[in-house]
């Protein structure tokens, strides 16, 4: 259960995974969108090809606070499916901290249903950023989602439920509000590697797909994901305005693949450093990983991070990276050695590092090289198969209480 199963999002893409594994497993699906939409695992795997709807402000205002309809509609439809097939087990797998949760702790005492809530990231945090704008609407959205995860913190915090977490940040933050520490894991995000591999396109094949030819000699710096504040792209385009000004004969190009509310802040900002010509805003692409040979370096400069499939991804595909250095990407690559982090609040850290890795191929290739090599730990079957044993456990304990 959770949000809108075909997003381009990383909550979506983790949620379609896990689904295909579960499936291979012989596991049967069903899964609880908004408005108490059902989709069977069938469904899911068609979904894969949608996500280009562009969310509103309104919609990231709003996005971790419950919608009673949502609510209601959800319980209702669940309850429907539960009473429909009363033999087999069920177990409840929540993916987020809003209608959801509500939903899941409803069902789940109603047929004293196993309940496992797992968490992506720091939800608050990511919205405290993308609100930044202090308007009277943000400031209030901001009360009430404050508000709200207070209150679901301590409700979680008197059960007995399993909470999952994507990181070992996130696992000390809801140990210290409360939450028994027995009752959290750390489970990471993951991809299914194999199919990352087979899929990726050759780097002229991605370079001419992106409507990029002509770049096949220039040095492609590239962003994947959303456009939000959090995901701190002014800093991101700042550092690599600065570098084409001090060496305009520089031949790089910029490309953002993805989309957000502050795409038009976006666009203006490239204007005003003067590189609109040197960068790409390609908008969503679903299955974006495909183009990744189109870039040579590959820069996540976000404030707030969970377990990014978007790192894991440009980790498989062997591609040099420029991370910040905050907490949950320290736990996935080493300074260095997989990948080059910087202050995300320091622009010319990061032009710094841009240009090293521009001048030196062969570093590119050595980090590249050993991210590859650490992609592997992010295998669907090196961590979904702690998802399943999880699954074994809570059903055991449910038959036998």
């Amino acid at each position: 259960m959770g949000g809108e199963i075909h997003d381009s999002g990383g909550w979506a893409k983790y949620v379609r995974e896990l689904t295909d594994y579960l499936v291979s497993r012989g596991i049967q699906i069903k899964i609880l969108c908004r408005m108490g939409h059902i989709y069977t695992d069938q469904a899911v795997r068609a979904s894969a090809k949608f996500g280009n709807r562009l969310p509103s402000n309104l919609y990231f205002a709003l996005r971790y606070l419950p919608n009673p309809l949502t609510v209601f509609l959800g319980v209702v439809r669940l309850v429907k499916e539960f009473k429909k097939d009363v033999d087999s087990k069920k177990i409840l797998h929540v993916h987020d901290i809003s209608s959801s949760i509500l939903i899941g702790l409803v069902v789940a005492k109603i047929f004293k249903s196993p309940l496992i809530i797992q968490i992506h990231g720091f939800p608050l945090k990511a919205l405290c950023i993308d609100l930044k704008s202090h308007s009277l609407a943000s400031n209030f959205a901001m009360l009430l989602t404050k508000i709200w995860y207070t209150s679901i913190t301590k409700i979680i915090s008197f059960g007995s439920n399993l909470v999952l977490v994507n990181n070992y940040e996130v696992n000390s933050f809801y140990k210290a509000c409360g939450i028994n520490n027995k009752n959290l894991k750390v489970i990471p995000s993951a991809i299914n590697l194999c199919r990352h591999a087979e899929n990726l396109l050759s780097k002229n094949d991605a370079i001419e797909h992106l409507g990029l030819k002509g770049s096949e000699k220039d040095t492609i710096i590239g962003y994947i994901g959303s456009l939000r504040l959090v995901k701190n792209l002014e800093t991101l385009i700042k550092a690599f305005g600065e570098l084409i000004k001090s060496f305009p004969r520089l031949k790089a190009k910029l490309v953002i693949i993805g989309d957000g509310p502050i795409r038009p802040m976006l666009e203006k900002a490239a204007k005003k450093h003067e590189i609109d010509k040197n960068i790409f805003f390609l908008g969503s692409i679903p299955d974006a990983y495909r183009f990744l040979n189109a870039i040579d370096i590959f820069v996540l400069p976000s404030l707030s991070e969970g377990s990014p499939l978007s790192l894991i991804e440009a980790m498989a595909a062997g591609k040099a990276i420029i991370a910040s250095n905050i907490p949950a990407i320290r736990e996935m690559v080493e300074d260095g050695k997989e990948a080059f982090l910087f202050d995300p609040h320091n622009p010319q850290q990061l032009k710094s590092l841009i240009l090293t890795l521009y001048n030196n191929p062969r570093l590119r290739e050595k980090l590249g090289e050993n991210a590859r090599r650490k992609a592997k730990r992010y295998d669907v079957n090196v961590v979904f198969p702690k998802i399943l044993q999880i699954y074994k456990r809570v059903s055991r304990v449910s038959a036998n209480s």
